[in-house]
């Protein structure tokens, strides 16, 4: 009885390191995310936005990262050169070259982030003015 208690006692063992170690190794190769938005992410503007900011969970290489701004029609919509964040390289800033007007948008961006890793995605929001 007692080598069926120690033998059963090693393999839990062994299950929680082996789960450990694949959580470990899941959040190390994890791809950048965004975090949150403003406009925000399905989220409504009651004033016309002058910029959009895009903040990731890790840095973002600027040249090899694009951002669009479509309408409820799917035209593309005037934006000015995005950059990051003088002091944080996790956001990006997209100046709009003007206000926006009552509507629902669609940004489509494409980022890489300081470790390499190239993602992309979508989001919507509103503007009631």
């Amino acid at each position: 009885m007692l080598e069926r208690k120690s033998m059963f006692k090693a393999i839990s063992t062994a299950i929680t390191a082996l789960f450990a170690t694949c959580l470990i190794a899941t959040s190390a190769y994890a791809h950048p995310t965004l975090k949150w938005a403003s406009p925000p992410v399905d989220g409504t503007a009651t004033a016309a936005p002058t910029e959009i900011r895009l903040s990731f969970s890790e840095a973002v290489i600027l040249k090899f990262s694009s951002v669009e701004l479509l309408d409820q029609g799917g035209m593309k919509v005037a934006t000015g050169k995005i950059a990051t964040d003088a002091k944080d390289e996790k956001q990006l800033i997209v100046p709009l070259q003007a206000p926006l007007k009552a509507g629902k948008y669609t940004v489509k961006w494409t980022i890489v982030s300081a470790d390499t890793h190239r993602v992309n995605g979508t989001y919507s929001f509103k503007v009631t003015l």
